[in-house]
């Protein structure tokens, strides 16, 4: 009859799970569970699952099987209620974070007469599996050294960053680095030493982690913020294995020897995503009722969970003291083009609707100039996302760009903005309360000439110089502005901090404006009284199709920001 598949989790390696990884076996996805209904139904209606639910019961008596993809501290909970169950469990890497965790999984399986696996799809892929046997024919001679590299620029706003408890590179990317060496000198090392660097929020970014055993030692390296060369080197008596990078997608690995000119090259497939390996190792063993010949065997994920917990407990003290610290952050917040969730962006509407909220700080925005010479309100350089016509906004007068709709024949339909409607209806929210404007200057992409005196002219004839900032990505328009007023606040705009510390250093900007995903450097001492405000790009804009997440503050807070900019500022000032 086939697998009956679950799957639990939404996210994106779920995602790539359901795409291919299944295919060509005798399976069905059956259903797909995940607490947050909405998240399981979009990713039901994507990849054509049948059955979408937030509820246990339901979801466990549609499947035979399930492959975990929830975040990791929901792991060994999910996985210990399966297999409580009577389900097979096919689980995502790190399975579990302490020796105790995984082996009481395991025994738990073999009680229940349930294949379990973890899921680490280098372990199963045929080069991997073909590099492991050449080494055992001695080809390099005896084992003294493996050297495992995996790193990756990950943005900051993510899960692996922003998860205080189970975030960082070790349990990202340390699986992976660790396999190889577990694999070739085994899971009883002599000696465990641990160093690195840490991000803002005393994660991880950056690991080196050594195995001491008695005739050899492993090194693995792991980053999700720092980036190193991603190889794997097995170095022998006789010559060494050199995998380049991605050798954990291994396709092509080289042994090499004392002359230069020898070298055996060796080429291997890799399928797709390379789920696939591990899910048809998954279905072949409980087939046949016995865990495979290839992939993680117990003692090896037992020893991994065991190294990843000696890590976080020796971790501990700096992720407390960042969860103290970001308890008592309370940013300021900005409506991110007004309340751009609740209506069209940067429209009237959005704007009054923002200049109404108690406790706003301040409403962000941006200014192009028409096709004659009008200051007028939009974010995107062409129209099509909002409008629908495929054309720069440059290229129309104001009086073409005003027949224009804003979510045409919706109830919140809205016109295209000039900046003086906009100075004209927020002056009184200004000046009463003290309400703040951020104008970022879209000079990036077309550089208009002129844009900035004309944006300082009309903020002077409404007299709300000292309610505006200005920002932009190009410092030439920062650096204008400064020279328009040296009154005039500005903030420097970029997608990485270390990026708008360089910037502000060259335009004089009294405030950084990265993007939420981009806090790769700590503020230096000359900055830690500026302003950071952030712009947060994760969340969606109104009926663009995109789930809105619960409200997450300390997620937010993490990075020492002064300043939040979003979409649902009435979220955060309720």
């Amino acid at each position: 009859m086939g697998i009956k598949l679950g799957i639990i989790g939404c996210g994106r390696i779920a995602g790539r799970f359901a795409s291919d990884a299944w295919q060509g076996t005798d399976t069905v996805i059956a259903a797909v569970y995940n607490p947050r209904i909405e998240s399981a139904k979009k990713f039901a209606q994507e990849y054509h699952i049948d059955l979408a639910t937030d509820r246990w019961d339901e979801f466990a008596a549609q499947i035979d099987a399930a492959y975990i993809a929830a975040p990791h501290e929901q792991h060994v909970r999910y996985a210990t209620r399966l297999l409580q169950e009577k389900k097979h469990v096919l689980c995502e890497k790190p399975m579990a974070f302490s020796g105790d965790e995984a082996r009481s999984l395991y025994t738990l399986a073999k009680e229940n007469d349930c294949i379990l696996l973890e899921a680490v799809k280098t372990a199963y892929c045929p080069g991997f599996v073909a590099l492991l046997e050449l080494v055992k024919t001695g080809v390099i001679g005896e084992i003294k050294d493996v050297e495992a590299c995996f790193c990756k620029l990950t943005p900051t706003n993510l899960r692996e960053f922003t998860n205080l408890d189970l975030g960082g590179s070790v349990t990202e990317l340390g699986t992976y680095c660790l396999l190889p060496i577990i694999k070739l000198f085994g899971s009883h090392y002599s000696g465990l030493h641990f160093s690195g660097v840490r991000a803002e929020n005393g994660v991880d970014g950056f690991t080196k982690i050594m195995l001491e055993y008695g005739d050899g030692t492993g090194l693995a390296k792991m980053g999700l913020g720092v980036k190193s060369e991603g190889e794997l080197i097995i170095s022998g008596t006789k010559g060494y294995i050199y995998a380049p990078a991605p050798w954990w997608l291994t396709k092509h690995f080289e042994v090499r020897y004392e002359d230069p000119n020898k070298r055996d090259i060796y080429t291997y497939p890799y399928e797709g995503s390379g789920l696939k390996y591990e899910y048809e190792a998954f279905v072949q063993a409980i087939e046949t009722g016995a865990m495979p010949t290839v992939g993680v065997t117990e003692e090896e994920s037992v020893a991994i969970a065991e190294i990843m917990g000696r890590f976080l407990q020796k971790e501990q003290t700096c992720r407390d003291a960042a969860r103290a610290r970001i308890a008592t952050a309370k940013p300021d917040i900005w409506a991110h083009r007004g309340c751009s969730y609740a209506y069209p962006e940067n429209t009237l509407e959005a704007f009054e609707a923002a200049a109404k909220l108690r406790g706003i700080t301040g409403i962000e925005t941006d200014v192009q100039l028409t096709k004659d010479g009008e200051v007028v309100i939009f974010h995107d350089e062409n129209l099509k996302r909002l409008i629908g016509v495929d054309a720069r906004l440059c290229d129309y007068t104001l009086e073409e760009l005003k027949r224009f709709r804003i979510a045409k024949g919706d109830e919140k339909e809205s016109q295209i903005p000039t900046l003086e409607e906009t100075l004209q209806l927020l002056e009184p929210y200004c000046k009463e309360h003290g309400l703040l404007l951020n104008i970022e200057l879209k000079t990036s992409i077309i550089r208009y000439e002129g844009i900035e005196e004309k944006t300082y002219e009309l903020v002077k004839k409404y007299g709300l110089e000292n309610h505006v900032v200005y920002s932009s990505f190009l410092p030439d328009s920062v650096k204008r502005m400064k020279e328009l007023d040296g009154q005039n606040r500005t903030g420097m705009l970029a997608g990485r901090l270390s990026d708008c510390i360089r910037m502000a250093r060259e335009t004089g900007a009294d405030a950084l404006h990265p993007y939420n995903g981009g806090f790769d450097t700590k503020l230096p001492e000359d900055f830690k009284t500026k302003p950071v405000r952030v712009w947060n790009a994760e969340e969606p804009f109104y009926k663009d199709g995109r789930l809105l997440k619960e409200k997450n503050m300390p997620k937010y807070s993490m990075y020492r920001m002064t300043d939040l900019i979003t979409n649902v500022p009435e979220l955060y000032l309720s």
